[in-house]
């Protein structure tokens, strides 16, 4: 069994360099106190952790609306990207790996390699020219497969670069999307994850959410076997 997910620490990186993680130990055996004991302050959104719908639309599925089948996964996939910083991947650079996604799959993970500057010297390339996925490569998903969940290895879904199509990539994974009276189901987005030992073999995948009500995200642990 290994982990996909990160440990969360006052290093954690976060978008933009904001809403940063504090771990503060307000008790300590060794100073006297009778147990050691933390305060947590965080965001919802650090660290490897799950963007619900209701993150980018109002009438969207919060965190603790989810039954707990739905964090299983057991028909992952991978796509191996290689991308610059920055770079907004388009529907048309990817489309033959798309193509490629067996119709079982529920989660798919997209690979740039970007965690290797997470926690580097380079830290600041992963915080702010971090690579984003546009818009169309959601509906086009939603529309053509039955994923429930992407995950990938940069620090969010949206390219601090291309923050604009950002939001519209969120909206188009998460969001109401329907045609023809044909709903579509939102794709839940894992980001910040740990990709670097994953490996095709795996094929079962539980996301671990905090259940926090009507949360539009959570950290997550993700472990996989």
């Amino acid at each position: 069994m290994i982990y996909l997910s990160h440990v969360l620490n006052s290093n954690t990186p976060t978008y933009g360099n904001k809403d940063l993680c504090n771990i503060e130990k307000v008790k300590e055996i060794s100073k006297g106190d009778k147990s050691n004991n933390s305060h947590i302050h965080i965001s919802s959104h650090v660290g490897t952790h799950i963007d619900a719908p209701y993150h980018f639309c109002d009438d969207g599925r919060t965190i603790d609306e989810y039954p707990p089948e739905f964090w299983v996964c057991k028909k992952p996939w991978v796509i191996d990207l290689i991308i610059n910083k920055n770079e907004l991947i388009s529907y048309n650079s990817i489309q033959d790996q798309l193509n490629e996604i067996p119709d079982l799959t529920d989660i798919l993970f997209f690979r740039a390699g970007f965690e290797n500057y997470r926690n580097s010297s380079d830290t600041d390339k992963y915080i702010f020219n971090n690579p984003g996925i546009s818009s169309e490569i959601g509906y086009w998903l939603r529309e053509n497969k039955c994923i429930k969940m992407i995950g990938l290895d940069f620090i969010s879904l949206s390219s601090y670069a291309h923050r604009g199509e950002g939001r519209y990539a969120h909206q188009a994974f998460l969001c109401k999307y329907e045609i023809k009276d044909k709903l579509f189901d939102p794709i839940l987005i894992i980001e910040d994850m740990k990709l670097s030992n994953y490996s095709i073999e795996l094929s079962n995948i539980v996301i671990s959410p905090l259940r926090i009500e009507n949360g539009d995200g959570s950290p997550v642990t993700v472990i996989a076997w």
